[in-house]
């Protein structure tokens, strides 16, 4: 048990930086949007697909990681994965159009995609179940300041140089963790062939990218040329569903819905999620563009929500053996809520303290909702399917976080070509957090199904 937690600890070492990275990148070109979009002559709500194609491609690569695993071995499709995240990187930063920007942030999408649901796997395979909430609550906190640094790296790197050293300036980062993976990560002696389900993984990806495709595309073409493609679209995923189902080597093992803590907590996960992420894809706009706000002060705002986050953390996994997960979950999703309503009230004349307070609130909320709810629900999936239960969660949590910023961008769009003022602009930007801060409270009808958490309690105390 001790060699394995040593063993766990050292990949907690390497997750945390494969995930502190993917999170430095995604948080400092959020900041970066619009001097992007102004490089590339578009709009910020232009500039999406280098968000959502990243998102997107990460659920692709999500998809294969596991199957890849498999047959190839963990530990070359870790190393595989890191080696082409860097190699797309360096790309991003040498684009010379928007076009080549999404292509490559869509190759760095599937290669991080492909590692964080590998290193998750292998993760929970060896820390002990008793141990689990507070490696996972110090994981979380120590790639939660990347939250901090992002926006204020961003911000600097850009208006000292240019957005494109926010690819070129984690390099170190990442040639760190290739090489602590190739020394800690150990391999497998033996690697299982099975036959790839290519069909389910044809038609779930042609769906859930299409319906994607059709929410950026909302108001830009013939409404009814996309009625028609999103019906093709769901009639993609019902039938992925029962090829999933019929099959022997499913893609998606959909088995582990069957327990309650898993599928209701992956539904209260992704409500947490698509709005944290659609939130700050959203704040990083609305402080320059609807408040008038410079880039390097809002890089310092965004920066408040790594202390909210880093904070509640460690108390979620220091208390949860007593409480378990519920009073942290329903806490947290109201706070979320209660802290992005609370940015319909601010204008360009509200106060930069004030700001950064609803945004560290959002990011404590967050934190709370989401260390408490994945503890909860690995604890419930048998240490055989952690695999795939892994893959699961990560495809869920993708998913989210597309929908996120492709329901803010669509709102947006709909409501910004129309309004001319300041004023209008920033009510565009209010009806988003509306939105936003509906989706945790109808999450808590699914709150109501989860049990009082208690495996955990029963191990510690034996």
């Amino acid at each position: 048990m001790d060699k394995n937690l040593h063993y766990g600890k050292r990949l907690a070492v390497i997750y945390c930086l494969v995930w502190f990275i993917e999170l430095l990148d995604s948080s400092s070109l959020n900041v970066a949007l619009p001097s992007i979009s102004l490089y590339f002559g578009i709009l910020p709500q232009q500039a999406e697909w280098t968000i959502v194609g990243f998102l997107l491609s990460m659920t692709t690569g999500i998809l294969l990681s596991g199957w890849l695993g498999k047959n190839f071995g963990t530990r070359f499709i870790f190393l595989l994965s890191q080696i082409l995240y860097i190699l797309s990187s360096i790309s991003c930063g040498f684009s010379n159009n928007v076009e080549q920007l999404v292509l490559f942030r869509i190759l760095q999408g599937f290669s991080a995609g492909m590692a964080l649901p590998l290193g998750m796997a292998e993760l929970m395979k060896v820390i002990p179940l008793s141990h689990r909430a507070k490696i996972t609550a110090s994981i979380n906190t120590v790639t939660l300041f990347a939250p901090a640094v992002g926006p204020i790296l961003g911000a600097y790197v850009t208006s000292l140089m240019n957005w494109r050293w926010i690819f070129f300036s984690k390099m170190p980062l990442s040639l760190l963790c290739l090489a602590l993976s190739y020394f800690w990560v150990k391999k497998e002696n033996v690697c299982s062939r099975s036959p790839f389900d290519w069909l389910g993984f044809i038609v779930g990806s042609t769906g859930v990218i299409g319906i994607m495709w059709v929410f950026s595309q909302i108001g830009k073409i013939n409404g009814l040329y996309l009625f028609l493609f999103a019906i093709f679209c769901f009639g993609c995923l019902v039938q992925f569903i029962k090829i999933e189902k019929r099959i022997s080597h499913p893609l998606v093992p959909l088995s582990l819905f069957s327990i309650k803590k898993f599928s209701y907590g992956n539904i209260i996960q992704s409500a947490a999620n698509t709005i944290f992420l659609g939130a700050n894809f959203l704040i990083a706009i609305y402080l320059q563009q609807g408040l008038g706000i410079d880039l390097v002060t809002t890089g310092w705002i965004m920066a408040s929500i790594t202390p909210g986050m880093v904070i509640v953390q460690p108390l979620v996994g220091k208390y949860y053996n007593v409480y378990g997960a519920l009073p942290f979950i329903g806490t947290g999703l109201i706070s979320l809520s209660l802290a992005t309503y609370c940015f319909v009230f601010t204008t360009p004349q509200t106060s930069y303290i004030l700001l950064g307070a609803l945004i560290f609130l959002i990011g404590a909320a967050s934190s709370m909702t989401q260390t408490a709810n994945v503890t909860s629900i690995f604890s419930s999936i048998p240490d055989k399917h952690k695999g795939s239960g892994s893959s699961l969660y990560s495809l869920f949590k993708q998913l989210s976080a597309s929908f996120g910023v492709a329901l803010t961008t669509l709102i947006l769009s709909i409501t910004l070509p129309s309004n001319g003022s300041l004023t209008a602009e920033v009510s565009s930007f209010h009806y988003c957090f509306i939105v936003l801060g509906s989706i945790p409270l109808f999450s808590l009808y699914f709150f109501r199904f989860l049990k009082h958490d208690t495996d955990l309690v029963i191990e510690s105390s034996s």
